[in-house]
């Protein structure tokens, strides 16, 4: 555009300044002819004058003079010429000698043959008769022309740079508002009226595209927020296979970085069912796989995208199925555990149960069959309780009431209970490290200290040692169950925490432990926002350290808030009956069914034939009781219990 204003500009005005230079010229021309003719015309009025007074000679006078004199006589022979050098033709038909003898004035422009040269002729009639005719020679407009002709190339010259520098700076002006226009706001600033309505157009386009922009942006910033928390690994591809976006799981699935866009899959995934899949003549337009890497076992779901029934591109979900796959191995592995658990001590219930009913046994070994029945039942019956405990800790039922506890009086009371057991396998005791009050589940840390401790009294040597350390930091409280007994190997420690996971099988069936405690342990930790980790060395011994953040236990510990959608005295008054018929109701189940004598109100536990086992159950029930004093020494802490139809008949045998 800028090229052809400038050339539009630039011949324009040389068109121009030539046009205007041949006008100067010709009426330039045209002033000085007029002028010499009328120069002309005077001096041949006075040569007449000189003639009528001084006749022929006073012609002759004026033989050398610019002009050329001519004396004819009434028939047009020639009398007298200055510039003839011999006789001359007649002039009878020249314009001029004609005109003057009509007239008595006469004037007439003849040409040369060249072009080049013009003679002006006038005459006058004389008082004699005769007709004087004067006349003089100029050069034409073209001999003028020629003659200035090196003028003009120059001026020329002049003119054509003159007319660049004015074309270059005309152009540049015209364009210069056109080219400030800011084409994100066309209409901020002011330009020609002549492309107002342009801009308009462009503004309103501009307007939409930016929409279309910001809700693509906002679409992209979506999607890109929603690929980079899946879970999932997300792969998109086109046609080809080749890699247009890859969400960060993906790419840690494949440990691929960011270079791999714009490259095959195939250099990132060699599978022959990642080959197969990259057809687009297949009609199958979704495939799923299962491939392994790194340990982890990974499902790949490949889409075809397509699009009028053609195929544009493929869309890759990577789903890690390594945890679900474990979680199935592990529930089946918990149901043969469970159902193995429980066929044992029923299979032995049931023996000597067919063997008393038959008559084999004699009257004197009767006790003895019933005290194996009963050590099996109470072992049922502790399988069932820790499997129940576990379950509500898995789900997060249960009543659990957070409380301050005192860690020392649990460490306290759970040696209490385990110092026979101690005592008689020569292991010591020992508590560590500062008083620490935090608030916590009661009865669910008695588990935790319980377990640890008696797991290290169980699985210790003679003349060992069970350390209980505890300590506190800025954000945190840690404690720590040391025993110098066997130790773990390596192999099991990743597995020590599932349930019904032994090391020795043999070893705790004969201790009469279940396979749940440490689960629980790790249940119940968890259950507290804790973490715990297991250090163990075969022959040195294991260490055990719970962390509880100070943190997540006082917003475990902050009661509810309770949403009363309507405190208007009706609703409040409604409230309060429906308050009091419950406790009625309560109170009357209690009045209905009452707990055996001497039995906690929440839960106890049978006596076991053990020495250990029985230790655990005294302590337990008698941990169960502290706690009830302790929450009944403050009102409002302890929730009364309600009589489900599970507890009735738990409370019906007895448990």
């Amino acid at each position: 555009m800028n090229r052809k204003i400038f050339r539009s500009i630039l011949f324009t005005t040389l068109f121009a300044l030539i046009l205007a230079l041949g006008a100067v010229l010709f009426i330039s021309h045209q002033e000085i002819s007029e002028v010499e003719q009328d120069r002309l015309t005077r001096a041949n009025q006075i040569l007449a004058a000189g003639y009528n007074e001084m006749g022929l000679p006073f012609l002759q006078s004026f033989a050398g003079s610019p002009y050329r004199i001519t004396l004819i006589d009434q028939s047009g022979a020639v009398l007298y010429d200055s510039d003839a050098q011999g006789p001359l033709e007649s002039h009878q038909d020249r314009e001029e000698f004609q005109e003057a003898l009509s007239s008595g004035h006469g004037q007439a422009l003849r040409w040369s043959d060249t072009l080049e040269s013009q003679t002006y002729y006038a005459a006058e009639t004389l008082k004699d008769g005769h007709v004087l005719r004067t006349a003089v020679t100029t050069d034409s407009i073209l001999a003028l022309t020629e003659r200035m002709g090196v003028y003009f190339v120059l001026i020329l010259a002049v003119l054509c740079a003159l007319c660049l520098w004015f074309a270059s700076k005309i152009s540049a002006a015209i364009l210069l508002p056109l080219y400030n226009i800011d084409l994100n706001h066309p209409l901020s600033q002011e330009c020609y009226d002549e492309i107002r309505p342009f801009l308009t157009e462009i503004d309103k386009k501009q307007r939409q595209i930016d929409r279309q922009i910001a809700a693509m942006k906002n679409r992209s910033e979506e999607f890109l927020t929603i690929t980079k928390s899946m879970a999932e690994g997300l792969v998109l591809l086109n046609r080809d296979g080749i890699i247009l976006t890859i969400n960060k799981t993906a790419k840690k699935i494949f440990n691929i970085t960011d270079d791999c866009i714009g490259k095959s899959f195939m250099t990132i995934e060699r599978g022959e069912q990642a080959r197969e899949f990259f057809n687009p003549l297949s009609k199958v337009t979704k495939r799923s796989c299962e491939i392994e890497k790194d340990g982890r076992d990974y499902h790949l779901r490949f889409n075809q995208i397509r699009v009028d029934g053609a195929v544009r591109g493929y869309a890759l979900i990577v789903i890690d199925v390594t945890e679900t796959k474990r979680a199935e191995a592990q529930r089946q592995e918990f149901t043969a555990n469970v159902s193995h658990e429980l066929k044992t001590p029923l299979q032995s219930i049931i023996g000597s149960a067919e063997l008393i009913e038959s008559g084999i046994v004699k009257p004197e070994d009767l006790p003895a069959f019933a005290g194996r029945i009963r050590k099996q039942g109470a072992r049922l019956i502790s399988l069932i309780e820790d499997i129940i405990f576990l379950s509500s800790l898995d789900e997060g039922s249960g009543s659990a009431v957070f409380e301050p506890v005192s860690l020392s009086k649990i460490v306290t009371e759970v040696f209490e209970v385990l110092h026979e057991k101690a005592q008689s396998q020569e292991v010591t005791l020992k508590s560590e490290g500062p008083e620490l009050v935090f608030p916590a589940v009661y009865r669910y840390i008695y588990e935790v200290i319980y377990n640890l401790c008696d797991n290290a009294v169980n699985y210790n040597r003679p003349g060992g040692t069970v350390t209980v350390k505890t300590s506190e930091h800025d954000n945190k409280y840690v404690i720590e169950v040391i025993d110098t007994g066997i130790g773990i190997a390596g192999e099991h420690l990743a597995r020590i925490f599932e349930r019904f996971y032994r090391v020795d099988k043999s070893h705790s069936r004969q201790t009469g432990g279940t396979g749940l405690g440490l689960s629980i342990v790790k249940r119940t930790v968890l259950f507290h926002h804790g973490k715990i980790k297991l250090k163990s060395e075969p022959g040195v011994g294991s260490a055990f350290k719970i962390t509880l953040y100070k943190r997540e236990l006082s917003r475990l510990a902050a009661p509810a808030e309770v949403v009363r959608p309507d405190n208007s005295p009706q609703q409040a008054a409604a409230n309060k009956a429906e308050f009091f018929s419950t406790e009625n109701e309560l109170r009357a189940a209690d009045k209905a069914a009452p707990a055996p004598a001497g039995r906690s109100e929440t839960c106890t536990l049978e006596p076991k034939a053990q020495a250990g086992s029985a230790a655990v159950s005294q302590g337990r029930n008698s941990s169960v009781k502290r706690a009830l004093k302790t929450r009944s020494a403050r009102p409002g802490t302890l929730r009364r219990q309600r009589l489900t139809p599970r507890r009735a008949a738990l409370n019906k045998i007895n448990l």
